[in-house]
């Protein structure tokens, strides 16, 4: 008798953000978000803080469910973007360590 393992990523992979992310890029960029991250510039789709703003007004729910799952009830202070100058880089910060965190998972998921 043989057993198969079945892959089933975690409800947190599943989100609607996550879909964005994964219909955003392909697992080339993908990676190299995961190695130099977004402050590189490859993410294209999360550059500008118009972008990463309305990423957040629409994955703002995702995103917080994502951190809070992974860093606990402590997870603003824990990500160190508290030290932001204002609520667009505070935004724009938060968003580029979601969609790092997110890549690397991706990454790391299909190694």
């Amino acid at each position: 008798m043989t057993t198969t393992t079945v892959y089933t990523p975690s409800p947190i992979m599943q989100l609607p953000a996550v879909d964005s992310i994964k219909a955003s890029y392909d697992m080339s960029t993908l990676r190299e978000i995961a190695e130099y991250g977004c402050v590189s510039g490859i993410a294209h789709d999360h550059i500008y803080y118009q972008q990463t703003w309305d990423f957040f007004l629409k994955y703002e729910d995702d995103i917080e469910d994502y951190f809070h799952a992974m860093l606990g009830d402590e997870w603003m202070s824990e990500l160190g973007c508290m030290g932001s100058a204002g609520v667009r880089e505070y935004v724009n910060n938060l968003v580029w360590q979601y969609v790092e965190c997110i890549a690397n998972q991706i990454v790391e998921d299909n190694a």
